[in-house]
């Protein structure tokens, strides 16, 4: 089983964020922040513990931190609460799960259970995480494609663009430049 806290911490760090390990209540919270936002990561044993106790955890950390708080300026529009989980929630306790996020008094949030790798941790987080664009490239023969492009334009020129027994001229006239 991934230890959920210390996971949450490092993909943090590597989002660009400070973070520090504390704990409020005898559990452990990540707090984080970098120059746009900052928050809370909290880690509940079981989704029943998440919902029975997120909104406690949450006035807790928002009346010790409060001095922060304050001082943050800009920032303090965009403090997160991450209420996280690693058991999966029966359907009910999802639904409620869920409800948490739309709930918009004193932070933003997000909740999430179920959480069993680094995939559904990365995922649950992209709310707070920098944008992330994975480009997928498809593996292909990059003669064949640049020969179906020339055919493309060219449809003359397509069966000797590429043969090097053709002269560079002779290309270029069934290209239709000049020669």
């Amino acid at each position: 089983m991934m230890d959920l806290i210390s996971t949450l911490q490092v993909i943090l760090r590597e989002a660009g964020f400070t973070t520090h390990l504390t704990s409020i209540d005898r559990s452990p919270i990540v707090s984080f922040e970098d120059d746009t936002l900052m928050g809370f990561g909290c880690v509940f044993e079981d989704p029943g513990a998440l919902l029975a106790s997120w909104k406690a955890t949450e006035m807790s950390l928002l009346t010790r931190y409060a001095p922060s708080l304050r001082t943050a300026g800009e920032k303090a529009w965009n403090v997160y609460c991450l209420f996280l989980c690693s058991s999966a929630a029966e359907p009910d306790q999802n639904r409620q799960v869920r409800w948490i996020e739309e709930d918009l008094d004193r932070t933003r949030k997000v909740a999430a259970c179920g959480l069993a790798s680094r995939e559904d941790l990365v995922r649950a987080l992209l709310p707070v995480l920098p944008l992330q664009y994975q480009p997928v490239l498809r593996a292909e023969d990059v003669t064949e494609r640049l020969r179906t492009r020339v055919r493309t334009i060219a449809p003359r020129a397509s069966d000797v663009a590429l043969d090097e027994s053709v002269l560079p001229a002779e290309v270029v006239r069934l290209l239709g430049g000049p020669a």
